[in-house]
């Protein structure tokens, strides 16, 4: 496939086409936001680090165990995993992986409404391309309700 150009799912090879006219011919653009238009990996690993402090857990996540972590879906079933490798006893109960969870997800929206997170190169372009095309846009992120812009 060249550089830059999409294809969209479920088309047929000879469909390829540029990011402009795939935004001239889309009826709408749905994006999954967590990592897709902003790298946001590093926020998620500062909140999972800041709620196991504040929950006196001695965890400390650096880069490279959270790479290998990313490996497991879900961030309640990345601490569980991790509990399981460190072969801590007694476990977490799924209330404590529960808490930790909720306390992670809200420290990584308040890091996310500082604007600390800016967005890859050429999403702004798209962004503005699809809201001149196809308004209104919107974006869904788990678990809350779709934000407008």
């Amino acid at each position: 496939m060249a550089t830059g150009s999409i294809v969209q799912a479920g088309a047929p090879a000879a469909a390829r086409c540029d990011a402009g006219e795939l935004i001239r011919r889309a009826a709408a653009l749905i994006f999954d936001v967590d990592g897709t238009l902003a790298e946001t990996e590093e926020l998620h690993r500062q909140a999972f680090n800041f709620a196991f402090a504040r929950h006196g857990l001695d965890w400390r996540w650096d880069r490279a165990v959270y790479k290998e972590l990313l490996r497991v879906t879900g961030g309640k079933e990345r601490m569980r995993a991790y509990q399981t490798r460190l072969g801590t006893a007694p476990p977490l109960s799924d209330m404590d992986i529960a808490e930790l969870h909720r306390v992670k997800t809200a420290h990584y929206a308040e890091l996310i409404e500082t604007g600390c997170c800016p967005l890859r190169p050429g999403v702004t372009d798209l962004l503005a391309a699809a809201r001149s095309r196809i308004p209104p846009t919107a974006w869904l992120r788990p678990r809350v309700p779709a934000s407008r812009f």
